[in-house]
C-alpha cells in the first residue's frame, strides 16, 4: 500500500499526522448566559469560546478582583455557563471541562 506524501514528494512528519488527526477532534465550548454577565465583568455573554480560554478567564478575573469565589466545583457553572462540544459521555474529562 502506498504511504502518503506532500507535493514536495516527502512523507509526512509523525508530528504532523498526529496534528492532521487532531483537527478532527471537536474542543469544548462556552459561553455567558445573558442573565449572568453582571457577575462576570470581562465577558461577553453569548459569545462562543473555548472553555479552558474561558476557565483561565473567570479564575483570572476572580483574583485580580480579590474576590473570594470557592470554586469546589467547576469554574464555568452549569447554570451561569452553555456548553458545546467536547467529548463523549463517559470518557475522562478534558482541561476544558475542569
Amino acid at each position: 500500500m502506498p504511504r502518503p506524501t506532500t507535493l514536495g514528494g516527502q512523507r509526512p512528519s509523525p508530528a504532523a499526522a498526529t496534528l492532521s488527526s487532531m483537527s478532527s477532534i471537536v474542543r469544548r465550548e462556552a459561553r455567558l448566559r445573558p442573565e449572568h454577565a453582571t457577575r462576570y465583568p470581562g465577558i461577553q455573554a453569548g459569545v462562543w469560546e473555548s472553555a479552558a480560554v474561558l476557565c483561565d478567564r473567570v479564575l483570572a478575573g476572580g483574583l485580580l478582583r480579590g474576590s473570594p469565589m470557592g470554586w469546589r466545583d467547576r469554574v464555568l457553572a452549569a447554570e451561569h455557563f452553555e456548553f458545546r462540544g467536547g467529548e463523549q459521555q463517559g470518557e475522562r474529562p478534558r482541561r476544558e471541562d475542569r
